[in-house]
């Protein structure tokens, strides 16, 4: 009779010691490397740091096709607060596992717009995908008595404390700082939790200036509810083509450039953050989410996670400029 050593491994026992020996090399534990294989095992949720109404839409139509490409339910959940800082902590620090993401656009928590902010975005977030870039827009109530950026801009110098404007978020109260301080006019400043209760005021006429990305707007823009005046980025949005962009309305090197994407834990695996980023790839060849995207006024852009943190890295660096310039510093 074999010592106990020298018998022959099982099929089972064999196949243990073989995974086990495959996720030494890896630096995963065997149990680890198959939950990763058996990524995603229950539903995934999306979590938009803003209000309803606004850029969750977007997050709802990719959500759902997404849910086709991972077999697995998606729900999208709404967390605002703080300029989005509640929603990104709270994706921070969830179970790094792939199962809740967070759609965010990439200036929103840069640094010298949050005062104090200790939340480093690209320290504590990994990038999944950038799925598309554009401008905001500068809009304004369809029933204030302007047609134009000119006209406007002597509407506010003429009525000195009645202009009010709206920010959800640190990169757009920067964004209409710059612009007072190009353009030599002064508003005051309102904080809103989203994209709805922002079209609502715009139509109210509680708020005369508002500057935000256009997706929501648009529908509300060719009906004439609000006039939209500059478009912030390179070139015409393709969805407003009639709006001209900051440098046609003599404000050339003003930008209100900005990217948006879907960010996970920082310790999030490579094998998950890849196999999502293989799933909203396919997503962003949809035609339909293609053609909603350029409805939006944004380009598609997708390619790997790297193109995101690329992005939102030239964006921040952007603000900070922009910041620098003007003496900006958050309140």
């Amino acid at each position: 009779m074999r010592p106990p050593s020298s018998q022959p491994l099982s099929s089972r026992r064999r196949g243990l010691v073989l995974a086990a020996t495959g996720a030494a090399i890896t630096g995963m534990s065997p149990w680890t490397a198959s939950a990763q294989s058996a990524y995603p095992d229950k539903p995934v949720r999306i979590v938009v740091p803003f209000g309803a109404g606004g850029s969750d839409t977007l997050a709802r139509a990719l959500g759902e096709k997404l849910s086709a490409q991972l077999k697995q339910p998606v729900l999208v959940e709404n967390k605002p607060g703080a300029a989005a800082l509640i929603g990104s902590e709270y994706v921070a620090s969830q179970p790094a596992d792939g199962h809740t993401i967070l759609f965010l656009g990439g200036g929103s928590l840069t640094p010298v717009l949050i005062k104090d902010l200790k939340f480093n975005l690209l320290k504590s977030m990994r990038p999944v995908v950038c799925v598309a870039r554009g401008g905001m827009t500068l809009m304004v109530p369809g029933t204030l008595p302007v047609n134009n950026f000119r006209e406007f801009v002597e509407y506010a110098k003429k009525n000195p404390g009645k202009v009010n404007f709206s920010y959800t978020a640190g990169s757009i109260l920067l964004a209409a700082e710059m612009l007072k301080s190009r353009a030599g006019f002064d508003a005051v400043a309102i904080p809103y939790k989203g994209s709805t209760q922002v079209a609502t005021a715009l139509v109210a006429g509680e708020i005369q200036m508002g500057i935000d990305v256009p997706l929501f707007y648009v529908g509300m823009i060719k009906e004439g509810r609000i006039k939209a005046l500059a478009h912030g980025a390179a070139e015409r949005s393709p969805s407003l083509p009639d709006v001209p962009t900051l440098a046609e309305v003599g404000v050339p090197d003003l930008a209100f450039a900005f990217s948006f994407g879907f960010w996970a834990p920082a310790g999030t695996p490579d094998p998950i953050v890849n196999r999502l980023n293989v799933a909203f790839n396919e997503v962003l060849k949809e035609p339909d989410i293609r053609a909603r995207l350029v409805q939006a006024g944004v380009v598609p852009v997708g390619g790997a996670p790297e193109v995101h943190s690329r992005q939102v890295s030239a964006e921040q660096q952007m603000w900070a400029q922009a910041a620098s310039k003007i003496g900006y510093k958050p309140e």
